[in-house]
């Protein structure tokens, strides 16, 4: 029993006789430790190839429960409407398929299939477009993180109806194309069955676990739109951005193009897409950096105790997880910090600031713009190639906004566009935005705004500006209280100095 290493593996064995009474007997196994080192190697190899090969190819996801369940709390689950991952109008892909509330969209994707069809002057067939879905019933497959329990045929079938509906809606975003169905003329979708809201559908199409392959759209468009006898200039990509353009939450001066090199993976991506930053300046190296944020929170920390109203600012640059933090709206208007709405901004997440001057792009607030930020989140945590723009910039105004009136100061200088109730209920809006992320708040995409903002609130005017503001002139009646007090102090010093000069001359008289 001692040589057990020697003699290989051994495993116990119960067997159980006639009688009823058990016997163990031991029972010598045939592989080597060498084998089930080398068995182990290559199950765990298999298993972390397997894991990145489904990693990379992975676009479409189910939204995490930590995410899912924290944001769900503020709504009522019996109301499909306020559930802003659900959709509400059309089901794309297999995770809504079947939706008892989504049934009706159904009719108009058979529909839309029709269309393309009979527009197609008998150069593409039902068959010919079935094959090439399942050319692709593969590849789709692994864009989604949970296994699609649907047969070959189900699934080929959804993609084919679903891309040709995306597709349909992208044709009718070309000016010169019209489709002609027995005798009679169709464009834009005018004569679509009235439960057809386009701007409904097209916030269906900005949820993370409502998507389809953006390759499947391309083949699909490439069989029905672009053809020779159509004459297309325009890429799907170019019809989707015109198609989702009233989706955008803010404003732009300029039309959104889309990053060189990056090919798209869905409508929510190219959306995301659309919305990020182009890089335009350098960034600056690492040790010049931490020494800069490390002078600027050493000040912080030793001028701490004149002003309590900026103790929270971030105190170790070292610590990753360590939450950036900025003063509310309202704090650094008292600071001297000026608000000013960005012009010919590309993105809403543009933010910058300069020599107490912040520049923000304006932001729409409208019912469903929560539902548009929180799958731009969610698409952030889960897919790994993003730098988090929109979290950061969501945790960035949640600093900015705390109170109505935070969002009073904003509104006031155009840079929020407020189409909710009121003030507090888009405050509200900005508290309820999930922060159960991954995101590591210290590689910040807007830092520079962070550390620009610590430095101009630790200058020792502006402390003792705000200092002021905050205690004397934060309300009218504190500001006449003040008034009073220095007037009182004016009129004290004048009735000393007429009392000083008439009895100077009686104590020294002329000689």
């Amino acid at each position: 029993m001692n040589n057990l290493g020697e003699m290989g593996s051994a495993s116990l064995q119960a067997n159980r006789s006639v009688d009823g009474s058990v016997e163990v007997v031991l029972r010598s196994e045939t592989t080597t430790d060498e084998d089930w080192e080398g068995s182990m190697r290559r199950r765990m190899k298999d298993a972390h190839c397997n894991h990145w090969r489904q990693e990379e190819s992975c676009s479409i996801f189910k939204v995490p429960h930590n995410i899912q369940w924290s944001n769900l709390k503020f709504y009522d689950p019996n109301l499909i409407h306020n559930n802003p991952y659900e959709p509400r109008f059309v089901s794309m892909g297999p995770y809504y398929r079947g939706k008892t509330h989504l049934k009706k969209m159904e009719e108009n994707k058979w529909r839309f299939l029709h269309l393309l069809l009979s527009n197609d002057n008998g150069q593409n067939s039902l068959q010919r477009s079935r094959e090439e879905m399942q050319k692709l019933e593969v590849r789709a497959r692994s864009c989604y993180s949970d296994y699609i329990d649907m047969s070959s045929t189900d699934f080929v079938e959804m993609m084919l109806l679903d891309g040709c509906f995306i597709v349909f809606l992208l044709a009718c975003q070309i000016d010169d194309l019209r489709f002609e169905v027995e005798g009679s003329e169709i464009d834009g979708g005018g004569s679509i069955d009235p439960i057809f809201i386009w701007g409904a559908v097209t916030k269906d199409f900005l949820l993370l676990e409502n998507q389809i392959p953006f390759f499947v759209i391309k083949v699909l468009f490439e069989l029905f739109i672009a053809t020779p006898h159509n004459k297309v200039d325009r890429s799907p990509e170019e019809l989707a951005i015109i198609l989702m353009e009233f989706e955008y939450l803010g404003k732009r001066d300029s039309p959104p193009t889309l990053p060189d090199g990056i090919e798209v993976l869905h409508l929510l991506h190219l959306f995301y897409l659309t919305i990020i930053p182009p890089v335009t300046r350098p960034r600056r190296s690492k040790n010049k950096k931490k020494k800069e944020v490390n002078n600027v929170l050493g000040k912080a920390i030793h001028c701490g105790h004149l002003l309590p109203l900026f103790r929270r600012v971030a105190t170790s640059s070292t610590s990753r997880t360590t939450p950036v933090w900025i003063p509310t709206t309202t704090e650094l208007k008292e600071a001297g910090v000026k608000f000013k709405v960005k012009k010919n901004a590309t993105s809403f997440l543009d933010v910058t600031f300069h020599d107490g001057l912040m520049e923000i792009p304006t932001l729409a607030l409208y019912e469903s713009s929560e539902s548009k930020l929180r799958n731009l989140i969610a698409f952030e945590q889960c897919y790994p190639n993003t730098r988090c723009h929109v979290t950061f910039y969501l945790h960035f105004m949640d600093f900015l906004v705390n109170k109505p009136h935070d969002i009073l100061i904003l509104q006031q200088k155009k840079i929020i566009l407020n189409r909710l109730s009121s003030e507090e209920e888009a405050t509200h809006l900005f508290k309820r935005i999930n922060r159960e992320d991954t995101c590591n708040l210290r590689k910040n995409t807007i830092s520079d705004v962070y550390d620009g903002v610590t430095r101009f609130c630790m200058l020792r005017r502006n402390k003792w500006r705000a200092l002021l503001m905050h205690n004397y002139f934060s309300k009218p009646w504190w500001t006449v209280s003040f008034g009073a007090a220095v007037m009182l102090l004016i009129m004290t010093i004048m009735t000393f100095l007429q009392t000083y000069f008439t009895m100077y001359p009686y104590y020294h008289p002329r000689s």
